[in-house]
């Protein structure tokens, strides 16, 4: 995340997921759907951290009342969409999980099967938790019971995240990069895994040289993200 200050500062929040303490190079070299699937596929999530951070230094409402809202969407539930089933069929091959397994059907497919566009969907369980998080910050997802149980859940299904991965999880505060372009500085993040915006426009301007206007430039790097973030 890149934030400007009120003193026209940037800087950038480093909050990705990261891999646990145990993990090593080669781990999926024998089974690479463990990568995507499973307790061995999930990182160290740092989002709550990157948020908490982002808050003490620049925010101005109480974090209860940032946190509210989504305990409302959540609790009280809102209509799918059918981007919504989009992503549900993009999740695994067959998504069989959404409607298999207990711990996600109660909310994916309360009756059995699948809900479908128009259908309203509620994560009464994922309120509880965002309750907590009002209530007591982000500590409440890294330490305490919400932390047991998340590890409890990955280790039976193959995972080698611990409590101590979780709870030395800290945002990191980068310097971004920035490049001149147009007669206008353009920061962006570093890049983590992905092409970064700057650095797409640093590329399409190598490329095509200075003749292309902001909207196909825009259209150009927005069509190279969809790429990244939703496949054909």
């Amino acid at each position: 995340m890149i934030v400007r200050s009120s003193t026209g500062a940037y800087e950038m929040i480093d909050f990705r997921e990261r891999a646990p303490a145990a993990a090593f190079q080669d781990m999926y070299n024998s089974n690479t759907d463990a990568s995507l699937y499973g307790g061995l596929a999930s990182g160290v999530p740092g989002e709550l951290r990157g948020l908490e951070y982002l808050h003490s230094v620049y925010g101005k409402l109480p974090w209860t009342t940032l946190v509210e809202p989504s305990i409302s969407l959540a609790r009280n539930g809102f209509t799918i969409t059918e981007e919504f089933v989009y992503y549900m069929n993009s999740t695994t091959p067959s998504n069989a999980f959404l409607y298999q397994d207990p711990a996600w059907a109660i909310d994916f497919a309360p009756q059995g099967k699948l809900l479908e566009v128009g259908d309203v969907m509620t994560r009464k369980g994922y309120a509880d938790t965002l309750a907590a998080v009002a209530r007591c910050g982000p500590e409440a997802f890294y330490t305490g019971p919400i932390a047991n149980a998340t590890i409890t859940t990955l280790r039976s299904s193959g995972g080698i995240m611990t409590l101590r991965d979780l709870r030395n999880y800290t945002a990191i505060i980068r310097k971004p990069v920035a490049i001149n372009y147009r007669g206008f500085k353009v920061f962006s993040t570093i890049p983590i895994s992905v092409p970064t915006f700057g650095h797409d426009v640093s590329y399409y301007q190598h490329q095509h040289g200075r003749d292309q206007t902001p909207t196909v430039l825009y259209k150009e790097i927005d069509s190279m993200r969809n790429r990244v973030d939703r496949p054909s």
